[in-house]
């Protein structure tokens, strides 16, 4: 066992109080370099000479939009080798008690079964995974 690192379940329910979601199940993605956010709408605008960036998640049965004024576009390589450019942001993630500042791209996940993938940098040096466990934190 990892010293001083918490033992997470390949599977663990979190909240994004950055985007007014209390509990949604995340995939724990030890394969994925970033996490993975799902989004129904996004948009740009500017605001006074500055852009902002308007997420819009539907999770937990409460539709949220949310305003980023600090985002970029990434270049993400998926497990097949494809690449796709996506929109990065950073909102805090709680998992039982702990509360991480971390990066997200948004991607479409509708047709996937997760909404919400956790990543090696949101993993790193604080958690450590046990893939026969799901929920281990309750």
């Amino acid at each position: 066992m990892a010293k001083g690192k918490l033992t997470i379940g390949r599977l663990e329910h979190i909240a994004l109080p950055g985007l007014g979601v209390e509990r949604v199940q995340a995939k724990i993605d030890t394969g994925a370099y970033r996490s993975a956010l799902h989004f129904q709408k996004v948009r740009t605008r500017t605001v006074d000479g500055r852009k902002e960036l308007l997420v819009t998640v539907r999770m937990g049965g409460r539709r949220v939009t949310k305003i980023f004024r600090r985002f970029q576009r990434v270049t993400v390589k998926s497990s097949n080798g494809d690449t796709s450019r996506r929109w990065l942001i950073t909102t805090k993630v709680r998992l039982n008690g702990h509360s991480v500042a971390t990066q997200f791209t948004l991607f479409d996940r509708s047709d996937m079964k997760h909404q919400v993938l956790l990543g090696r940098k949101f993993l790193r040096g604080r958690f450590v995974v046990d893939v026969s466990g799901k929920n281990l934190l309750g």
